[in-house]
């Protein structure tokens, strides 16, 4: 199983769920809250060559409620911050 060093940084704010503020590569910038973690996979059968399975974070933009799943795919953050206090907690 892949997990993603954000995505094992995001867990440790699993219990408080503090708002999050996450600039992409775009510098593009979300206001966040961790929604949950789990397991998923590449869309692969489990017995395909090539087949991975992800622990992923997903987080819900407070603007729109649109949900975004962080440690797998094309969209990555470049840093996060916590809301409240501009603290750095992920840079890639």
């Amino acid at each position: 199983m892949i997990i993603d060093n954000v995505v094992l940084k995001l867990l440790e704010y699993s219990t408080s769920k503090p708002k999050i503020e996450i600039t992409w590569d775009n510098n593009q910038t979300s206001l966040c809250e961790i929604d949950t973690f789990y397991d998923t996979d590449n869309g692969l059968e489990l017995h395909d060559e090539g087949y991975e399975e992800y622990h992923v974070a997903l987080v819900k933009e407070v603007t729109n409620n649109k949900y975004i799943e962080i440690g797998i795919g094309d969209k990555r953050p470049v840093i996060i911050k916590l809301a409240d206090t501009g603290e750095v907690i992920f840079n890639k």
